[in-house]
């Protein structure tokens, strides 16, 4: 594996590339964004922000003057807080798609003690563990359908209450890097939904055709075709109008009683990210099965490229976190929640391992060779 020479990025990572001096696009599109960042003008885009909450104050709407995607976790209270100090109605709109942690209940629950309503979705049960267990078996991906369901359902609701405003979180073509035309967009479209939701295309109308599940089933996984035809719901990116860092929504939601792990868990050094939902702990360690990196890296480089850490200092923390193997307790709960035996559980996994990049000793035990090579000082293997 070869690795960025500005971050740790792997060049096993999708989608990835690598210009002439060893640099990802990743990097290089942070430094745009950056550059980006410092020609803007906050203080008008939050005037703009406000014109657009008044717009949809003007509406009079039926119930409610916007509608809020949140999970509980520190972006989706700023986004809550954002709102606060207008005088509207807001509707936060929870889609519960797998299985809450204790944490993750108890900042939830902290939305509508901040002056919202929040209403919590539990797709269809049986669908759910279906489409969960169709994505991990045939793609190595369990949240390749609850992603586009996290996006598409809160669309469905605005549209279906008239609420003429809804505040979206981070557009990740201009944070993570990508389309240079899906980055300036303040509002979401079916392009941004089905490059950046639905995996590249995998939405719900492909899933109906590739695997025979009746469409009319998976309607509140896909982008509505009403917000291509009308004007009187509008989604919009809190990113564009208000600077979009970990930290800071962090220390914002803090103020509410955000409650963050004791100490790091397992698969990355952060006690504050991805603490909500068990599922996603299963969809990073795949990341490690399949590419050799997981979450640790991903949290590493955005903490190099924010200046938060050194090259060294991410590396060796990727090295102690990001190859952990996944705990009983979160096994126990899959096995519960999908219905697989211990025994197919592991076989799944193992036939996603990939064995470009993973290596087995002697003795059986399985390694990559040449991790973090370059960056810190090899280990015999």
């Amino acid at each position: 594996m070869k690795y960025c020479r500005k971050c740790l990025v792997p060049d096993t990572k999708p989608y990835v590339e690598f210009d002439e001096k060893g640099v990802c696009s990743a990097c290089r599109a942070h430094e745009k964004k950056n550059a980006a960042l410092h020609g803007i003008d906050w203080k008008a885009r939050e005037e703009e922000f406000k014109s657009v909450v008044k717009e949809a104050r003007a509406v009079k709407a039926p119930y409610y003057d916007v509608a809020v995607p949140v999970s509980g976790g520190k972006d989706s209270i700023s986004q809550v807080h954002r709102l606060l100090g207008y005088d509207l109605r807001i509707l936060a709109v929870n889609v519960d798609y797998g299985i809450k942690t204790e944490i993750g209940w108890h900042n939830l629950m902290l939305i509508p003690e901040m002056g919202a309503n929040l209403t919590i979705y539990r797709p269809d049960r049986k669908l759910q563990r279906k489409l969960i267990r169709l994505g991990l078996e045939e793609y190595g991906d369990p949240d390749l359908m609850s992603h586009t369901l996290l996006h598409a359902y809160p669309l469905h609701v605005a549209l279906k209450f008239h609420i003429p405003l809804v505040l979206l979180g981070e557009n990740s073509a201009f944070e993570y890097g990508g389309s240079s035309s899906l980055a300036q967009q303040n509002t979401i479209s079916r392009e941004w939904f089905e490059r950046y939701a639905a995996n590249a295309g995998r939405t719900a109308k492909w899933v109906s055709e590739t695997h025979g599940i009746p469409y009319e089933q998976l309607v509140p996984y896909e982008y509505p075709e009403e917000m291509d035809k009308q004007q009187s719901t509008k989604a919009v990116f809190t990113s564009y109008y208000f600077h979009w860092d970990s930290e800071r929504h962090l220390e914002i939601a803090k103020r509410y009683g955000f409650r963050e792990l004791q100490s790091p868990r397992e698969g990355t050094y952060r006690t504050y990210v991805g603490i909500d939902e068990k599922i996603n702990r299963l969809h990073q360690y795949l990341k490690v099965l399949k590419f050799g990196y997981g979450r640790a890296t991903d949290h590493a480089c955005e903490d190099i490229r924010n200046g938060r850490l050194t090259r060294e200092e991410g590396a060796r923390l990727v090295k102690q976190y990001d190859l952990e193997d996944i705990s009983d307790d979160y096994i126990q709960s899959y096995l519960e929640f999908l219905g697989y035996t211990r025994e197919e559980f592991f076989a799944i996994l193992e036939r996603m391992r990939n064995r470009e990049i993973w290596k087995q000793d002697k003795e059986g035990k399985w390694f990559i060779p040449g991790h973090l090579n370059g960056i810190l000082p090899q280990e015999k293997e």
